[in-house]
């Protein structure tokens, strides 16, 4: 046990002070009695001075307490080294970055990765703006042959494309966006049966009405795409230059067409630039972010061609079209499932749709078709009930990614880290930063008594006036405690701009400023093939 008594020989003698006061103790002494002096001088009547002296005795015993306090505890000084490679606490899961960095040092090319896809083949799609081109790597980090047409990007024209975003439906379509009002496609099946001939005629029956149209004609579009007229003969040909068109990636869809245009009621839509591009898991529409605009449009397929494969099986070739009021699927707004300078988005096994934009308010959404009279898209995150709608969560969220299980996956740019959340939008952990563990001592101290002593306080000025008082002496008791506590330190990620996971649960992230791809995966579900870092 430690006792401190405070009495008013110690308050009032500052002469032949006991040996066994600490210097700093004794200043703190000494200034309490300069301080009594001081007041002393505004006290004019008694029982003023009875009240003031009173208060201060409480301030100095409080004060002795705070001083008998900070001397009992033995401070333990942060170490001066941290290990960067702390995993969180025992037993915990942490998002392990994996070995090896996609980047110059292992071998890759890559320019500005800008985004990222993953087919259902596992095959990795990785847009390169600034190398005009789009990668494709396996799981293993090989990068692959057989896709050369996805290098050197070019237009109709034969002007460079810089790639922004690239998806890949289930029937390998490779779409992807420059920044622009179009969107471009390359086929990657058609690529590897080869295209054997292209229909140049056909002749369409309805009962008992025939009708023989030419590609690329009105009355071709309107029976290709008509559910009461059947295909019954073909005129092939083999033209290497349509055949070739094809077989390059090539325009699927431009807003700025008169039929687009005339279908877009209320927008101009030669006016819009897409931010981002999400196959719907249907292979007959997909939804694209509007920045001009600020708002998220649905592209439906159209009949267009009719090929034959080197396989022998022949398909239909489709591009892309507005269709009245299926286009409109969110407008701008500043509430839960509106749009405010949309910049990515995802869709999920299920059709709901995620976006991530850089507005004001709330940063990413989940929406959902509702069919009815009318389509609508309801907002399935709300504030107040979702912690991923919180405000100021994000800071310039640059994409949204949603794996199998319906976990969501944010690339929180100027945080430089990764945020998860689950199926209900609720936190789950973070990616891409590090965990230290500081282990630590502290003291709990708890009085155990208190005495009060009725004393008395001269007070000097030149006067003498004896003041009565109460001081109290506590009786205390402190205990050692071993404990840690643990803080965030950024990762290696700089500026992640996009953010993909694969059925694994392998998290890729693009690491733009230095032309990388970093991956993560939780600790407790790692496998042979995957390597952590050491």
């Amino acid at each position: 046990m430690n006792y401190l008594p405070i009495g008013a020989d110690i308050l009032c003698r500052q002469v032949n002070p006991d040996p066994d006061i600490s210097g700093s103790a004794l200043r703190v002494i000494n200034s309490w009695s300069h301080e009594l002096i001081r007041l002393k001088k505004y006290l004019q009547h008694f029982h003023l001075r009875i009240y003031l002296c009173l208060r201060l005795c409480l301030y100095l015993t409080l004060t002795g307490l705070i001083w008998l306090f900070s001397s009992c505890i033995d401070k333990m000084p942060l170490p001066a080294d941290i290990s960067m490679r702390g995993g969180g606490f025992t037993g915990d899961t942490t998002y392990l970055r994996l070995n090896p960095i996609w980047d110059e040092d292992n071998g890759y090319q890559f320019l500005t990765p800008i985004e990222i896809s993953i087919a259902q083949d596992g095959h990795i799609f990785i847009a390169d703006s600034s190398s005009q081109r789009i990668f494709v790597i396996d799981q293993g980090g090989k990068v692959l042959e057989g896709f050369e047409p996805l290098t050197n990007l070019k237009d109709e024209e034969g002007d460079s494309l810089t790639p922004i975003d690239v998806d890949v439906d289930q029937k390998m379509n490779i779409f992807f966006i420059d920044g622009s009002r179009r969107v471009y496609r390359w086929n990657q099946i058609w690529n590897d049966l080869g295209i054997d001939s292209i229909a140049t005629s056909a002749t369409f029956i309805k009962n008992t009405t025939d009708s023989t149209v030419s590609p690329g004609s009105e009355e071709w579009l309107n029976l290709a795409n008509s559910d009461d007229w059947e295909l019954i003969d073909v005129e092939w040909s083999t033209d290497e230059e349509n055949i070739d068109s094809l077989l390059n990636p090539h325009l699927f869809f431009d807003a700025g067409s008169p039929g687009n245009e005339a279908a877009d009621t209320y927008f101009n839509s030669s006016l819009s630039l897409f931010s981002g591009i999400s196959t719907s898991g249907n292979d007959d529409f997909f939804y694209v972010t509007d920045e001009y605009f600020e708002r998220i449009i649905r592209i439906d397929f159209e009949r267009s061609h009719f090929i034959k494969l080197g396989s022998g099986n022949e398909v239909w070739v489709h591009k892309g079209v507005f269709k009245g009021s299926k286009l409109k699927v969110a407008n701008w707004g500043t509430g839960a499932g509106t749009v405010n300078d949309p910049v990515a988005i995802d869709v999920d096994y299920e059709g709901n749709i995620y976006y991530a934009q850089l507005g004001n308010y709330f940063s990413i959404h989940k929406i959902h078709e509702v069919t009815g009279d009318y389509t609508t898209y309801p907002s399935v995150f709300q504030p107040g009930q979702n912690e991923i709608m919180e405000l100021y969560r994000f800071a310039d969220p640059m994409d949204v990614a949603v794996d199998k299980s319906q976990f969501i996956y944010v690339a929180n740019t100027s945080e430089q880290e990764i945020q998860v959340f689950n199926s209900y939008g609720n936190f789950f952990k973070k990616a891409g930063i590090q965990k230290v563990i500081i282990d630590t001592t502290i003291w709990e101290i708890n009085v155990i008594d208190t005495t009060e002593l009725d004393t008395s306080i001269w007070i000097y000025d030149p006067d003498t006036v004896l003041v009565d008082t109460i001081l109290y002496i506590f009786t205390y008791d402190s205990t050692a405690i071993d404990t840690f506590y643990t803080y965030e330190e950024k990762g290696i990620l700089e500026s992640p701009q996009a953010v993909a996971v694969d059925d694994r649960g392998v998290i890729y992230v693009c690491d733009t400023p230095n032309s990388r791809i970093v991956r993560y995966r939780l600790s407790n579900i790692l496998e042979e093939d995957i390597i952590p870092e050491n």
